[in-house]
């Protein structure tokens, strides 16, 4: 049978066989209840943004009351600290002792490095109510201490911190599958059957597709409750997350093809399910490593050589591309050079994997070495 056929039977196969596990509709309950408390936790533990602001004297009388009135609407709370001068004020935003500066008597809105949109808001609804103006000319303007800094906002990082957990999470979770699937195969002796009429690079394919696209799935619907959640405002969301989510999810696509082989191959090796976890130790090793050093790396400088490194080496590139596109941006030729070489990455080890997975698939007994399935595969 040819791979264009035989590829999305196995894969639809594999689709019906999951989606009737109860461990699939566990692990979507539980990510759904995941996301449903943290909605909660937030809204319970941390209700309210609280601002701390530096006004110059003399400040007008009712500007504290103003700005504690415009911000409740917005679910925040105004904390006001009355400075001597614009230079004490600079120094408040600098120690990070003031979120921003309001120097009245230069109708100027001062921040460290980004503006904050919400705050601004805030700042100057109290500033014209204090002197009775209306709208819509604006009565303050937002500036910045470091213009262009590059300094990474918190809803940057947490959109960055989100997705490389989501990536890694989802990428070890997935890839278990592909591994728990291949030795279940063997134990029932079912893949005999199968590769008498499938190769076994078509069938590591369309196992790898399947679960991929059930992933792909389950995520999907977890994304939806979340988005249904904000839409509801249940919680408030990032500016950027909108794009960086759409980022993840092609960069999921690529990681889960390249270690869901290699988790696939290390399935073939063992014929145990007692084996799985010391079959699948080294790919599993690779990938927690992978994802600390891209940890260390983005966290510390965002900007670093090697930071620009890790975005395009194969391991790395799904964890901190999408990370460093929240943060500082990528430019296009790493985009390009990253989804160049984790394609080839993706063929090499396709073709690879492919050896030891067709002499592993029929070995039974003692989980087989590698270096031994690769001289058998020839």
């Amino acid at each position: 049978m040819s791979g264009r056929r035989s590829i999305p039977l196995v894969a639809r196969r594999e689709i019906r066989e999951r989606l009737r596990s109860r461990a699939l509709l566990y692990s979507t309950g539980l990510l759904l209840l995941v996301a449903g408390a943290s909605t909660a936790f937030t809204t319970i533990v941390d209700p309210h943004t609280t601002y701390d602001v530096a006004v110059t004297r003399p400040a007008p009388a009712g500007l504290t009351a103003a700005l504690e009135r415009a911000a409740a609407p917005l679910d925040a709370k105004v904390h006001v600290t009355l400075v001597s001068s614009p230079a004490a004020g600079r120094r408040a935003l600098e120690a990070k002792d003031a979120d921003a500066l309001i120097v009245l008597p230069a109708d100027r809105l001062v921040f460290r490095a980004a503006v904050d949109t919400k705050l601004a808001a805030i700042a100057d609804t109290a500033v014209r109510t204090v002197r009775r103006h209306l709208p819509p000319a604006p009565e303050l303007t937002a500036v910045t201490l470091t213009p262009g800094s590059g300094e990474s906002t918190d809803a940057e990082i947490l959109v960055a911190m989100i997705g490389s957990i989501a990536m890694i999470v989802s990428l070890s979770v997935y890839g278990t599958w592909v591994l728990a699937g291949v030795i279940e195969e063997k134990q029932n002796r079912v893949v005999e059957l199968v590769i008498s009429t499938v190769q076994p690079r078509h069938l590591m394919a369309g196992k790898v597709i399947g679960i991929g696209l059930l992933g792909l799935g389950q995520l999907a619907l977890v994304a939806g409750f979340t988005a249904a959640l904000f839409a509801a405002g249940a919680f408030d969301a990032p500016a950027g997350l909108g794009g960086s989510v759409a980022l993840v999810v092609p960069w999921f696509g690529l990681g889960f093809a390249l270690y869901a082989v290699a988790y696939a191959a290390a399935g073939a090796l063992a014929s145990r399910q007692q084996d799985a976890d010391s079959a699948g130790q080294p790919v599993t090793t690779v990938l927690v490593t992978a994802y600390l050093l891209s940890y260390v790396v983005v966290s510390a400088d965002a900007s670093s050589v090697l930071a620009h490194v890790l975005t395009i080496l194969p391991l790395t590139s799904p964890l901190v591309l999408p990370a460093r596109s929240a943060l500082v941006g990528v430019p296009v030729w790493e985009h390009a050079a990253a989804i160049l070489l984790i394609l080839a990455s993706i063929y090499a080890l396709l073709r690879f994997a492919g050896r030891i997975y067709a002499h592993g698939l029929l070995h039974s007994g003692p989980r087989i070495p590698l270096r031994t399935a690769w001289r058998l595969g020839r």
